[in-house]
């Protein structure tokens, strides 16, 4: 895989991403996703979906050469600062048809869900970090916001419960985590840390002997749609990020987590949703099927996050398989609505695009019908350009010029 088709990917899916934008200035946000099996833009937009595509856009603005992209980077983060409320929380989503009057047809955009505030809240810190003047002093304030709300919304236990709702399951415990321990590094604020320790340990104790962690379907029967997979791509991440960043020894929890996700990935490097012996941890149960909303992207990442953690090369070169795979099913021009993305759902067996995220989840929130912003395409397309750069100075390990970790492996 060279650097020009992985870059060419990039932008490819950045032009579709585009698209998805109500406002082409980024003011507006963008779009949730397309739902291929009913012909619709779901109009949605979310804090979460626009503030990755934020990052992404200021990464390309960057990286790529690409200085029309920094104004939208800049016009979709004031966008998500604009949508947090008094208690510091966001909604799940903002209603925003291109068209006044158009009626939705579902109303869930006061739910409030940790996982979103743990990745809205990375993706935030992480623009924090890359800029200079006002702008920092504008999200550090929204970071804090957020991370307080998150704080002051955790259990003894370590996990999560917002407006009344309890959230036990591992995939609203790690993204909190990453979320943060990224706040951490801009607020200082030692509560944030300590709330990140406490979540550790919590879902560390959702580890099973095989690496694989119990899924939120085991856990107290939510999200029966996410295949196992998904949450131990997760928790990779959040174990990686928090001993890259707070110096934590979770080495052994990294290492298990990473052996659970090779035992599911194909040669190419596509992770399955599942086998024989984990099957039973969700609805989502067909081992043919790799599913790109809840795992390959954040898998991704998460390869890359344990190699900046440990300096251990074998996480990189996973990285780079699963990169490779990615854009070779990356859609076409055949797809002209959609040219340049990925669907939510793919078989490597039969190497198609198919399956569903219905089970017990009448929205189908993900699936081969489903072609999200956030979650899958964005997340894919950060972290194929992580991955450009991370394989430069391969040879000594991470290097604190590619923004990894600086000290010798744990």
């Amino acid at each position: 895989m060279d650097d020009e088709r992985l870059t060419g990917g990039v932008t490819r899916n950045i032009s579709w991403l585009m698209s998805m934008l109500p406002e082409p200035d980024g003011s507006a946000g963008i779009w949730e996703r397309l739902r291929l099996d009913r012909d619709e833009v779901v109009y949605w937009v979310r804090p979460d979906c626009t503030s990755e595509v934020a990052n992404l856009f200021g990464r390309a603005a960057v990286e790529l050469g690409r200085e029309d992209l920094g104004p939208i980077s800049d016009g979709l983060l004031g966008c998500v600062m604009g949508m947090q409320v008094e208690s510091g929380s966001f909604p799940f989503y903002v209603y925003r048809p291109p068209v006044p009057g158009v009626v939705e047809s579902v109303h869930l955009g006061d739910v409030r869900f940790p996982n979103d505030s743990g990745k809205t809240l990375e993706a935030l810190a992480i623009e924090h970090d890359r800029r200079a003047g006002e702008f920092p002093l504008l999200l550090a304030r929204t970071i804090g916001r957020l991370a307080d709300y998150l704080v002051e919304h955790q259990t003894p236990e370590g996990w999560f419960e917002l407006e009344g709702k309890s959230y036990p399951g591992p995939c609203f415990v790690s993204w909190p985590i990453i979320g943060l321990t990224r706040a951490y590094r801009v607020t200082g604020n030692d509560a944030h840390r300590q709330a990140v320790l406490r979540a550790t340990a919590y879902l560390r104790s959702l580890q099973l002997d095989d690496g694989r962690h119990r899924t939120s379907f085991e856990v107290n029967g939510d999200e029966a749609w996410r295949p196992p997979s998904s949450e131990t791509a997760e928790a990779l991440r959040a174990y990686s990020v928090v001993q890259r960043y707070l110096g934590e020894d979770l080495s052994r929890h990294i290492a298990d987590s990473g052996r659970f996700l090779r035992r599911l990935s194909t040669p190419s490097g596509a992770i399955r949703n599942c086998d024989k012996d984990c099957a039973h941890a969700s609805k989502q149960r067909d081992p043919s099927l790799t599913d790109l909303v809840y795992t390959c992207g954040y898998g991704l990442h998460a390869w890359i996050d344990a190699w900046e953690a440990t300096a251990d090369r074998s996480y990189l070169d996973d990285a780079v398989r699963l990169g490779a795979f990615l854009l070779d099913i990356q859609c076409d021009a055949s797809s002209e609505v959609y040219d340049g993305a990925w669907r939510g759902a793919y078989d490597v067996d039969r190497r198609g695009w198919r399956g569903r995220a219905n089970q017990d989840n009448p929205m189908d929130e993900g699936g081969a019908h489903s072609v999200y912003t956030g979650w899958c395409n964005a997340t894919i397309s950060n972290g194929l350009l992580r991955l450009a750069e991370a394989r430069g100075p391969v040879d000594g390990g991470p290097s604190a010029g590619s923004g990894a970790l600086v000290h010798a492996a744990r």
